[in-house]
């Protein structure tokens, strides 16, 4: 598993990534409402990490209702109902969401204008390398999130000011968050999305790569845009709240 580029490797992020591979297999199917999840012994085994680090992740599942712990048996998969779209906890985390787009819609179309000034061979290959492994599993139905993250970021380094990259940092679990909740809400039919986010990053990638810097900048802008519309069709009293 990558921690990126320039982030440190904490306790958090290996959280993370457990966390955001088990909440794949639960709301794709591959792990089914009412099966067992792999003991703690097992799961630290499967991700190298620490029992502690573990029941972080547990934990973090636990609060979002996906899983219920039986004492001596395990953990399981939750029975659960359609999603409550008037839930105050639903709704307070995509306006959460939808802040985040806002700052990333004044920040990111910057990033891309620059970087299709100013970006390197080298850049290049990192975006399309990141892009073709999002194709790869995204469409695959694996999980993707911190490759979405990963193209961002790719991104922003390509525009050569280190002030891009700390800002797509400082958001990158809003990133990941983001992509989870959508497939939440949508009963996690999430193919269409990945397929829609492919096409938007690769028209980011040809206007970097063909360095028209205004297209890059409106790609990028109309991405995110698609990104806020998604939400608010989710949620439609949040049109007028970010």
């Amino acid at each position: 598993m990558s921690a990126g580029h320039f982030a440190a490797v904490t306790r958090s992020r290996f959280a993370d990534h457990a966390y955001t591979v088990l909440f794949h297999k639960i709301v794709t199917g591959e792990i089914r409402e009412g099966d067992p999840l792999p003991s703690e012994s097992e799961l630290c085994a499967l991700f190298e990490i620490s029992r502690p680090v573990v029941r972080e992740a547990l934990q973090r599942l636990r609060e979002q209702g996906l899983i219920v712990s039986r004492r001596g048996s395990g953990s399981f998969v939750q029975k659960r109902p359609a999603p409550d779209m008037s839930s105050a906890e639903i709704v307070r985390k995509q306006r959460e969401m939808l802040e985040n787009l806002e700052f990333r819609s004044a920040v990111e179309p910057q990033a891309a204008f620059l970087a299709a000034e100013r970006r390197l061979e080298s850049d290049l290959d990192a975006i399309q390398e990141v892009l073709d492994r999002y194709a790869r599993v995204a469409l695959e139905g694996g999980p993707a999130s911190h490759l979405d993250y990963g193209f961002h970021l790719a991104v922003a380094t390509a525009s050569h000011n280190r002030r891009f990259v700390d800002a797509i940092q400082a958001v990158e679990q809003d990133i990941a968050h983001g992509v989870n909740l959508s497939r939440f809400l949508s009963r996690f039919a999430h193919l269409e999305r990945s397929r829609s986010v492919l096409a938007d990053h690769t028209r980011i990638l040809t206007a970097i790569r063909q360095r028209r810097p205004e297209e890059a900048r409106r790609a990028m802008r109309s991405h995110l845009e698609n990104a806020r519309l998604r939400m608010v069709e989710a949620q439609p009293s949040l049109a007028n709240s970010a």
